[in-house]
């Protein structure tokens, strides 16, 4: 039945196809044929028109007052009557032209009488002599007309009158609607001997008219041809224009629209198509019904096995029937059910802690990857009870199971009261346990930390078997890590596995952290096996003088001076490559190589600010220090040594600070910062308004400069609030008595902004990206010349 089905499909299909062949065919070769006639009558009307406009003008020639300024030469009297009569016979410019071929009057330069040249298509002169009219198309003065030239007669030829009608969609209007027959009409020419072909001219709604024809001008065939455009189909019939002796060629492009033509047969088959779909679902019914009543419980019993197998032990719909299918129906629903009891309760054991009950770490696993596969984001808090331990050396396993459970529950409870109690608990070690947000950020899971910790400031108290009161002190730290972790530069912590390394690495942490919890940090991360290499490479690269400086011009916006540059580490490491600032330069304050990578950069930067100097530019160098850099009690007197060395004057070095390793340990770092100003050396305060800033500290400090952070300059001519923000720190700094510098400029609207502000200094890409010395000092030289890769915007403008 389904064979039968099938065929009866195939033929309905091709009996379709071949009524829609036949149909499209017949009206291809109809369509020819009216383009074809169209075409034909194109040119009769077309050569009626002219015949028209001939007559009228025969009777213009017989006008006494013309033909009298025409003896006498009265230029103006002719203009007037060739005007009066252009207006009534729809033309578009008439020209009145002498025997000897030269213009006499032209109504498109009506104020010129003298000088108007030789008429453009002189070979059309005798013809008009000789046949009492001359009709053609021609390109005058790169305007496409319809040119009908009449003699003058007294009786002999006496002047020439040319009418003529310009070539637009007026006139391709009116030559359509002379047809009787609905056709898409375009002209198309050229204006100038090498300009491209163009459409002058069109009526209907022609489809791109050269859209597919190469070489229009060559174009010009009886017979129509098939063409797509834009998706549609097209009958194209191009017939030229006669046009005059000398003139650029014209043609006709006339278009039949075969889509609209085939739009009723396309219905039909369309109807035909849902009989014969009805038909064929009609059929598959019957076949349906017959199936399922012959064969519908061994199917049901076949289905029902396979399932089974694949691990699926839904319970089967009730048994109707009695008999054999019927008792082997139950007794396969009765396997199906114990197999699934049994495999659950398997399933649940491997997937539980057996002492609290909670899900164990696979089952935790399982849970974080099926939601970072779905595509969801989550957050990991490691609560680590590391007490648990002890308890189970000193009181008992039995005792330490009680307390775990507690723990769990205690979790429980302060996940609900915060609003999260969808959230899933798991004990995931002996002394640790997770807690799993699906669909929540860092944020959340910060939020979420301090009331975790909280609940386990009360001490678990019992009193075992009788025996004097247990109390445990349970204290608890919380590692977090999250999925996708926005820190810039980590690594994708896109599986459970990774997660819980990382959440365990946090936990580790917070040991050290006042609040007992600590969100994981990739830069921190002592387990990265990169990591530990990088410091032995770091170190060796100081010593070896492997490092590079680069430096970033520092620019006045009001007049567009360089006064200084920013001296910037690079290192491009033999196997690993460049290596960005932020992936060292933490590693060397937390290991304490900071020192000796400043001393090298206050070396090479110094010197190299000593050669600029001999060469003419005299820059203020910047240098960065860290907060391990303040502790350094030998920094003044290295400063000291290397000033002697390269006879720079102390206020040529300017150190930047930033504001979260002043505020570490703020006397002492104040202490530091007045032996360094005391030597002349002038002090920045970087990244000014995003770190700790204390205006308390801040009136003591001896600086002379503070830095605008980037975030505040770097969308600073698109947002109000950016722009709110760094005006006031530049009155409040001027008001301090301290110069204020801009990173981050990255736009000319920006440095313009920064110029109406009155910022002293700027810097950023915008201006120039750090540079090696090389390509510095070539940056030096072309400015010095003038040439500045930048607009420098004048006093008071905004970009």
């Amino acid at each position: 039945m389904l064979f039968l089905v099938a065929m009866l499909a195939v033929v309905q299909l091709g009996t379709m196809v071949i009524l829609y062949g036949v149909a499209r065919s017949a009206l291809i070769d109809t369509g020819k044929q009216q383009l074809v006639n169209s075409a034909q009558s194109f040119s009769r009307h077309l050569e009626t028109l002219s015949g028209h406009l001939a007559e009228d003008a025969k009777v213009m020639s017989l006008d006494y007052a013309l033909r009298q300024a025409i003896g006498v030469h009265d230029s103006g009297t002719a203009l007037s009557a060739l005007r009066n009569f252009g207006r009534r016979v729809g033309a578009s410019r008439m020209q009145l032209i002498d025997l000897d071929g030269t213009i006499a009057a032209d109504t498109a330069r009506p104020r010129e009488l003298t000088g108007l040249g030789r008429f453009a298509f002189p070979d059309l002169l005798p013809l008009a002599g000789e046949a009492g009219r001359a009709a053609a198309s021609g390109v005058v003065d790169g305007t496409p007309y319809r040119l009908v030239v009449v003699p003058v007669l007294l009786p002999d030829p006496i002047a020439w009158i040319c009418i003529m009608v310009r070539v637009d969609d007026r006139f391709a209007e009116e030559l359509r609607a002379l047809s009787p027959l609905r056709k898409d009409i375009a002209l198309a020419g050229q204006t100038a001997r090498d300009a491209p072909w163009s459409v002058v001219a069109a009526a209907g709604e022609p489809m791109d008219p050269l859209a597919g024809i190469a070489a229009p001008g060559q174009m010009a065939a009886a017979e129509p041809r098939l063409m797509t455009k834009q998706g549609a189909e097209y009958l194209v019939l191009t017939t030229p224009l006669p046009t005059a002796p000398g003139s650029l060629p014209m043609i006709a492009v006339l278009q039949y629209p075969l889509d609209e033509a085939l739009a009723p047969y396309r219905k039909i088959m369309l109807y035909m198509g849902a009989l014969m779909a009805g038909g064929l679902v009609a059929a598959l019914i019957g076949i349906g019904l017959i199936a399922r009543g012959v064969t519908r419980p061994v199917t049901a019993l076949a289905a029902v096995a396979r399932r089974i197998a694949d691990g699926d032990y839904t319970p089967l719909p009730p048994v109707r029937t009695r008999d054999e299918i019927g008792q082997l129906t139950t007794a396969l629903d009765d396997m199906a059910q114990a197999i699934a009891d049994r495999e659950e309760h398997i399933r649940h054991q491997s997937l539980h802690d057996a002492v609290t009950g909670l899900p164990n770490r696979l089952n935790l696993e399982e849970q974080v990857d099926t939601a970072i596969d779905q595509g969801h984001g989550v957050a990991l808090l490691l609560v680590g009870l590391d007490r648990l331990r002890e308890v189970a050396n000193t009181l008992g396993h039995d005792l330490a199971d009680r307390v775990a459970r507690d723990a769990g529950d205690r979790l429980a409870h302060a996940l609900t009261a915060e609003g999260a109690g969808d959230a899933v608990v798991a004990r995931v070690s002996e002394h640790g346990f997770a807690i799993l947000l699906v669909d929540r950020d860092r944020t959340a899971a910060l939020a979420l930390a301090p009331a975790l910790v909280a609940a386990f400031e009360t001490p678990y108290a019992e009193a075992p078997y009788g025996e004097a009161e247990v109390t445990v002190d349970l204290a608890a730290r919380v590692g977090i890590a999250v999925y996708p972790d926005p820190t810039s530069g980590a690594p994708p912590a896109d599986t459970a596995g990774i997660l819980l390394r990382h959440a365990d690495v946090a936990m580790l942490a917070a040991q050290s952290a006042e609040s007992n919890i600590r969100v994981y940090d990739h830069a921190a991360d002592p387990h990265r096996p990169e990591r530990l290499s990088l410091m032995g490479d770091l170190k060796e690269a100081i010593e070896q003088d492997a490092l590079d400086l680069a430096y970033q011009p520092k620019l006045e916006p009001q007049t567009g001076h360089l006064v200084g540059a920013e001296a910037l580490v690079r290192w491009t490491h033999p196997r690993r490559g460049f290596v960005p600032p932020d992936g060292f330069i933490p590693l060397a304050e937390e290991t304490g190589a900071i020192r000796h990578l400043t001393r090298w950069a206050l070396g090479r930067a110094l010197r190299q600010s000593a050669a600029w100097a001999a060469a003419g530019h005299d820059l203020r160098m910047s240098v960065n220090l860290s907060v391990r850099d303040l502790g350094d009690e030998s920094l003044p007197g290295r400063i000291d040594a290397l000033l002697e060395e390269t006879g720079l004057k102390a206020d040529r070095l300017m150190l930047e600070i930033t504001e979260s390793a002043i505020m570490g340990e703020p006397e002492a770092a104040i202490a530091m910062l007045r032996r360094l100003a005391d030597r002349g050396v002038e002090l920045s305060i970087d990244d000014f308004g995003v770190g700790q800033s204390s205006f308390a500290y801040l009136r003591r400090l001896p600086v002379r400069e503070i830095k605008i952070d980037r975030s505040f300059v770097q969308t600073l001519d698109e947002n109000a609030q950016d722009q709110a923000i760094v005006r006031s720190i530049i009155t409040l700094g001027h008001s301090l008595g301290y110069k204020v510098t801009a990173e981050g400029v990255e736009k000319g609207p920006a440095l313009g902004l920064l110029a109406e502000m009155g910022c002293d200094l700027a810097q950023g890409y915008y201006i120039a990206r750090p540079m090696m010395p090389g390509a510095f000092a070539d940056f030096l030289t072309s400015h010095a010349a003038g040439k500045n890769p930048w607009q420098t915007p004048a006093r008071g403008a905004c970009g």
